[in-house]
């Protein structure tokens, strides 16, 4: 695409913008290497590995972080977040279908990129490196298709992404813009975006702090960022009789084509006063330290990178110095008492390393050498004899031979190293291994009921999960309806699991033409926790122990309750097998009903059984009544069906006349792109004619003047 001068002008500008960004959240970006490094390859820095050569200890760690990361991440696994559509207030009336296509196919869409690791990976950054990010953005389905598609998935190195420092919310989607770099080596950049990519740039060797290109080992990088910016443009916009608000300058070209495409209704017409507001549209910048490469208008409403906050504060240093955000991991606390663990378990295997092996300590003239194998292979049994005098002679006593007394191991090594655990669960606020213990025995109920606060106390990051996936729905929210404008079949999840497809855009089927300012997403935490389910699940059984009225319920109602809290082979199948077996009691119950009736009517007198018909013939007297009102009620029902048809029948035409404009206005906008430049290229190529011109006439002149 033609870069126009405008743009390229901003390229310097853009880059300080990124540069500042990255210097601002840096310190970040280093604790998020540093904590990942030292929680999943070594907890021993180079500087403490040189102290251990120098004192020559053992250079052993004992890494006890990764094991309560691990079973957090292990219980997230089975946590299925709950998605909610709902319409906005000031919308009268959304189709139901479409709620549950759009709450069945967010879910579909998170169990897509769950596939491919998305919550794992980015509940895994919250724990360990303190924070992650998203993106969202559209492709085709295969490389056959023609239909696009709505993908998120977790950038591949969030501390190559940046945010405007501005930015308040947990998703800093208020910035005033977000990028993301991807370094590429210097030949592959050359290949896609041609030599100019390269051109003035120096390769530093030093990465620290931000540099657009640098040396890795005998491959030079450059980076290239895709830069996404907010720009406002004020419109006048107004409110018509159908609910929508649009811009004046569409309702003008909307009554201008309503004939041709607004079908047989009549136009909508602007209700109340028109005001002034500001649209917000994101444009994205693509270009290296060198180039701007192109310079795109894209479809989002809103920043399509989201940061997902883990256990973060605003801080300032001092009094003087700016509020910063200080992104902190889940085992942020735990640095410094793994160290001191680390250093117990080292002086212990010290301590075991430099214990003294020796039996005996005696004089070398008070043992015979004839006996001293029985001093130096203590294990074969023998007796130790030795010599009391030296060479006989009472007068010169020698010391007999005694055994080595070890010393033994300071008691506060053992007992560091030990206590270290029980501080880990204090600073993490997981209290399983000190529950329900009664005579040196753990319960299970002590165990689930530990997990269930080791869960809790790692709520914040769950919580910035949460925040960071209600914002990652609303994005995909605002694109559904500009990408699934054709007929197809919808990828749903239902709330039992099950995934089937739903067709839309076609007669009776869900329309997706919406309005998606009309609706909102929210995204629930689900509490399909394992322990959580296991702890339901004795809850249920103790209750249908206490009561009986309970007890019936659950076995008449209450089933796939139950099994919805158990885990086991085959569970679906099960379940499926349940409700047909329910069914199957159900008319049994039915038929036996209808029996007892029968045996009851056989067995009344002449009189009874007259005063049943009566009553039978007034029953259908009544029925009578009542289906004449049923009918009367249903051709008012069909009567205000057909207005609701046409008013959605309104509806379709108004959004696919807005939808056409749209087009339009695109095109337009791409004409006029291509008529500016075909002028600049005309200017360009007249320029250079008439200063060749100029430059023969004054190369003839010169020729003329020699010649005379």
């Amino acid at each position: 695409m033609r870069v126009s001068k405008k743009h390229k002008s901003q390229l310097e500008a853009i880059k300080d913008t990124v540069g500042e960004s990255y210097q601002y959240f840096e310190p970040n970006f280093r604790r998020y290497h540093e904590f990942k490094k030292f929680v999943y390859k070594t907890t021993l820095t180079e500087d403490e590995l040189t102290v251990l050569e120098s004192l020559d200890k053992p250079q052993i760690e004992f890494n006890i972080m990764e094991a309560y990361i691990s079973r957090l991440r292990g219980e997230f696994s089975k946590m299925q977040p709950g998605f909610v559509v709902r319409a906005q207030d000031t919308v009268d009336y959304i189709d139901p279908r479409l709620i549950k296509v759009l709450e069945g196919h967010f879910r579909a869409m998170l169990s897509d990129a769950d596939n491919d690791g998305f919550s794992y990976d980015v509940y895994t950054d919250l724990l360990v490196g303190g924070f992650s990010v998203a993106e969202v953005y559209t492709d085709y389905i295969s490389e056959m298709s023609m239909d696009q598609k709505i993908f998120v998935e977790r950038v591949f190195d969030p501390t190559l992404c940046g945010f405007d420092p501005l930015a308040r919310k947990s998703h800093k989607g208020d910035g005033q813009y977000a990028f993301q770099l991807f370094p590429k080596t210097v030949e592959e950049a050359v290949d896609i975006y041609g030599s100019d990519i390269k051109k003035g740039l120096k390769y530093a060797r030093n990465v620290r702090g931000f540099n657009w290109s640098y040396r890795s080992g005998k491959n030079d990088i450059i980076l290239i960022c895709d830069y996404y910016k907010k720009e406002y443009k004020k419109k006048k916009i107004t409110k018509l009789t159908n609910g929508r608000v649009v811009t004046v300058d569409d309702y003008e070209m909307l009554l201008a084509r309503w004939d041709e495409i607004g079908g047989f209704t009549q136009a909508p017409q602007p209700v109340g006063k028109i005001r002034t507001t500001e649209l917000e549209t994101i444009k994205r910048f693509r270009f290296s330290g060198a180039k701007m490469i192109d310079v795109v208008d894209t479809n989002y409403s809103m920043l399509p990178l989201v940061f997902f906050d883990g256990n973060s504060v605003v801080l300032r240093d001092n009094e003087d110095s700016p509020a910063q955000q200080m992104t902190r991991p889940y085992v942020y606390n735990l640095k410094d008492t793994q160290r001191l663990k680390n250093f117990a378990g080292q002086s212990l295997a010290n301590e075991l390393e430099n214990t003294v092996e020796h039996k005996f300590i005696a004089s070398i003239e008070s043992v015979p050498e004839d006996y001293l194998d029985a001093y130096v292979n203590v294990q074969k049994p023998s007796t130790l004899l030795y010599n009391q005098f030296m060479d006989g002679d009472p007068s010169v006593p020698l010391n007999a031979p005694r055994e080595v007394v070890r010393t033994p191991i300071p008691p506060e090594i053992s007992a560091t190293f030990q206590m270290t655990d029980n501080l880990m669960q204090s600073i993490l606020g997981t209290y399983d291994a000190a529950l329900g213990i009664n005579n040196k025995e753990l319960s299970g109920v002590a165990i689930m009921q530990g997990a269930m606060h080791s869960n809790s106390a790692s709520m914040p990051c769950t919580v910035g999960f949460i925040k960071g996936l209600n914002r990652v729905a609303k994005i995909a929210l605002d694109l559904i309806p500009k990408y699934y404008v054709t007929p197809r079949s919808l990828p749903v999840v239902h709330t039992d699991g099950k995934r089937t497809y739903e067709i839309i855009n076609k007669p009776n089927s869900v329309n997706i033409n919406f309005d998606a300012k009309g609706l909102g997403v929210k995204v629930e935490a689900g509490v399909n926790f394992e322990v959580q389910k296991q702890i339901s699940l004795e809850t249920m059984i103790q209750l249908m122990q206490t009561s009986e009225t309970f007890k019936a319920f659950i076995n008449k109602k209450g089933i796939p309750i139950l099994l919805d809290n158990i885990d086991i082979r085959g569970i679906d199948a099960l379940k499926e097998q349940v409700g047909e077996f329910m069914q199957e009691m159900e008319q049994q119950e039915q038929a036996a009903m209808e029996m007892q009736q029968k045996q009851a009517q056989q067995q009344l007198d002449p009189n009874q059984i007259m005063a049943a018909q009566v009553e039978v013939e007034n029953r259908k007297v009544e029925q009578k009544s009542r289906e004449a009102e049923l009918k009367a009620q249903v051709d008012l029902t069909k009567i205000a069906a057909d207005d609701a048809v046409k008013n959605k029948q309104a509806d379709i035409d108004f959004i696919e006349a807005m939808a056409k404009i749209d087009n339009q206005n695109i095109e337009t906008a791409l004409k006029q792109e291509q008529i500016d430049a075909e002028n600049t290229r005309s200017a360009v190529d007249m320029a250079m004619k008439v200063a060749g011109h100029q430059q023969k006439n004054t190369d003839t002149i010169k020729v003329e003047d020699e010649e005379m």
